[in-house]
């Protein structure tokens, strides 16, 4: 199969959106509060609501900001361009289907990891099986099509799925290359504890808690060119003191600018707030491993019981977007049409209530992070509420983000509020929370449900694998394991020193930055 026949899902995504090898020794960092003005070398402060990185082994994580962090260090065989939404090679140069079930890249000739050895075929093969079987991983269901890996010769690669996948590119471009010497001579926590990849930055120093600074790659000789010397990573959990860093000048750019506080950042000269779509979905999880939420007609009660419209137009100050279905306008696959649909219906939720054995109500306990989304805690607090109207007495625990995150990763979050990002393909994301033993995030499990799934996977016709996805998302609806609410608009707060535009995905890069 031809590569522009393996690439026919993206075209119609289109379409439809019209160091060394010696271990660096820690550097003076800059202080927790230091102003980001460069100083001699250019350097820039970006802030998240959460730690970026919370582990030097960079598949013992899955979160997006993470996966955006680590690709300053790290590559990947293809990268997605959010301005012209279609996959572009990276360090692959090109790929092909030689078979339905074989998926074959060609490595750029000539890539250095940052001790000067070249990259290879085993390079890639060894990354992609660490993310398999490493014990620490995080990111082993991203890749359970895989069946096995080979390398034909020194610069191609073959990914041999267990049946035909034709979302396989849109997986890859999360997951990122590692030195197999580098690991093989050092051992698995020594090489994580001294990061080389072949990205456009270096590791520098990673403060646990702290901070997380990269360094400009001068040999770096890829598309992803640094455009300033240094990067600092940090988080700053609570909205107000983000927004604070901002206007002192310690940040560049601050991200999930709640829209109470935008006004503070537009009535200054020196800042101003940027914004973009966003392909996050928001909703409230349901793990039917647990009681009560075993129970399909509590679970639907859910659903009728949330008011998007309230959620949306009173905590998020119209900065978001509805959602009634596993998908939004912005991926592949949507279509206002997938039903069943749960509109706002207090009455109804009632019914089903004491249909499913409540009709005094319920108490039950509501788990949401804290400082990780756009007021998320306050969302939260909304979503108590509007259960409470209905006779769901929710008691509302909201967690750091590192210790929330871990237990929902665990299956150990009966009921709780989040979310997913960096949708384009919905096939990740409906494996991962939908499809049986691919993560523990929901627990749910359902044979119809991992049929079609399963199914429209194996379809390269991007028309004929749509309509599977419709019937997949149906049945998901239907047994209502998660009420879906809302996509985010993300917002952000820029210093006016930087020329940068968001993308879509939330993922922000600094080589997309460029000093005034």
């Amino acid at each position: 199969m031809q590569r522009a026949v393996a690439l026919s899902v993206l075209v119609a995504l289109a379409l439809l959106a019209c160091a060394p090898a010696t271990k660096p020794s820690p550097q003076a960092g800059p202080a927790a509060g230091a102003p980001a003005q460069p100083a001699g070398p250019s350097r820039i402060t970006i802030i998240y609501g959460s730690q970026p990185v919370e582990s030097l082994n960079p598949y013992a994580q899955s979160a997006g900001i993470t996966y955006a962090t680590w690709k300053h260090v790290y590559e990947t065989l293809v990268h997605w361009d959010s301005a012209n939404r279609q996959m572009v090679p990276l360090l692959a140069s090109s790929w092909e289907n030689p078979r339905p079930d074989v998926w074959r890249f060609h490595l750029r000739q000539g890539v250095k990891f940052h001790d000067g050895s070249e990259l290879t075929s085993q390079d890639v093969v060894h990354s992609l099986d660490r993310i398999l079987h490493d014990p620490d991983s995080k990111q082993k269901g991203q890749l359970s099509s895989v069946a096995a890996l080979e390398a034909p010769d020194r610069y191609t690669v073959d990914v041999i799925t267990k049946g035909p996948d034709a979302t396989l590119l849109d997986t890859l471009w999360q997951r990122v290359i590692t030195s197999k010497a580098h690991y093989d001579r050092l051992g698995r926590e020594a090489a994580d504890a001294q990061p080389i990849g072949t990205g456009p930055y270096r590791f520098k120093e990673w403060v646990p808690g702290q901070r997380f600074v990269v360094e400009r790659n001068p040999d770096y000789d890829g598309p992803n060119r640094a455009t300033v010397d240094e990067v600092v990573f940090r988080a700053i959990p609570e909205d107000e003191a983000r927004v604070t860093a901002l206007l002192n000048g310690e940040a560049d750019i601050v991200t999930y600018l709640s829209p109470q506080l935008a006004p503070r950042v537009e009535s200054r000269q020196d800042v101003r707030v940027a914004r973009a779509p966003g392909q996050r979905m928001m909703f409230l999880a349901m793990n039917p491993q647990y009681k009560p939420w075993d129970n399909l007609l509590l679970r639907q009660a859910v659903s009728y019981a949330v008011d998007r419209k309230e959620l949306i137009d009173g905590v998020l100050s119209g900065h978001a977007y509805p959602l009634d279905a596993p998908i939004g306008p912005p991926q592949f696959g949507y279509s206002p049409d997938i039903g069943p649909k749960y509109q706002h219906d207090p009455e109804r939720a009632r019914q089903l209530l004491a249909q499913a054995g409540y009709p005094n109500g319920l108490d039950v306990e509501m788990f949401a992070p804290n400082g990780r989304y756009i007021k998320d805690k306050e969302l939260a607090q909304a979503l108590v509420g509007q259960l409470a109207r209905v006779g769901i007495r929710a008691k509302l625990t909201a967690q750091d983000w590192g210790i929330f995150w871990p237990a929902v990763g665990d299956g150990k979050v009966p009921f709780w509020f989040g979310g997913r990002g960096s949708i384009i393909d919905p096939d990740e994301y409906l494996h991962q929370y939908f499809r049986t033993g691919v993560s523990k995030r929901i627990g749910f499990s359902d044979p119809t449900v991992d049929a079609l799934l399963d199914q429209e996977r194996t379809i390269f016709d991007p028309a004929e694998r749509i309509k599977v996805l419709h019937q997949g998302m149906s049945e998901v609806l239907k047994r209502a394991p998660v009420a879906f609410l809302f996509m985010y608009e993300d917002t952000y707060g820029v210093s006016n020193r930087l020329d940068w535009t968001p993308r879509t995905d939330e993922h922000v890069y600094a080589w997309d930055v460029r000093l005034k």
